[in-house]
């Protein structure tokens, strides 16, 4: 689709460390300073991304749910969304439990729960959008209750899952993220209003996790 429209796709490693040149956040910042009237977004370090969600996400699901929200649940990348719509949630109701997914091969959860950046917790994975082998700064781990690990076959698996069953054409993130709610049940009560946050669109994965041959051959179904 972006090429179509005229942009040029520059497809990095991502079995390279984030500092090596050719890592997609090295290249980024370098092609940046690279090309004149460009912007480099710098998704996980720029405020404006927590801000935004804190400014818009977070007020939209508290009037949705008419202030009765008591966890959220989202899967985390860059920590923008759960950064900023945690963020304001807690400033309403202190008692909101704000969750986030990870993916194994990712820092995120052991660092949240011992304070510890664990190399050895670094691998190729499979799952798109969210888990990193580095700490954003838009991650406020503070914001953060607890995170649990969805694995590549499950996310894949319920990303096919809400199409097929519930007619939601989502992203392989948001099927980690149904995964993750699932999981994380036994800290849930009939009462409770929780809210997952879903990221993106099913249009991306038509040759992965849409694609029954695909899946057959990660080993994901039979």
């Amino acid at each position: 689709i972006l090429k179509a429209v005229g942009s040029e796709v520059v497809v990095c490693p991502t079995d390279v460390e984030p500092d090596d040149p050719r890592s997609y956040y090295s290249t980024a910042a370098r092609m940046a300073k690279e090309t004149p009237n460009s912007w480099y977004v710098n998704q996980y370090d720029n405020p404006s991304n927590a801000k935004a969600h804190y400014e818009s996400t977070g007020p939209e699901i508290w009037r949705q749910t008419d202030g009765k929200v008591t966890h959220f649940v989202v899967g985390v990348g860059t920590g923008g969304t759960i950064s900023g719509v945690g963020k304001y949630l807690k400033e309403q109701n202190p008692n909101v439990k704000v969750w986030g997914i990870d993916t194994y091969g990712s820092v995120f959860k052991k660092y949240h729960e011992t304070g510890i950046f664990d190399e050895k917790e670094i691998y190729p994975y499979v799952t798109e959008g969210i888990g990193e082998d580095i700490l954003p700064k838009n991650v406020n781990f503070d914001i953060i209750d607890g995170f649990t690990k969805v694995t590549d076959k499950d996310a894949a698996v319920y990303t096919q899952r809400l199409s097929k069953e519930e007619g939601m054409f989502l992203g392989n993130s948001a099927g980690a993220a149904m995964k993750g709610v699932l999981q994380l049940k036994e800290h849930f009560t009939k009462d409770d209003v929780v809210v997952v946050l879903f990221h993106d669109h099913g249009s991306r994965y038509v040759g992965k996790m849409f694609n029954d041959d695909w899946m057959r051959k990660m080993g994901y179904i039979d």
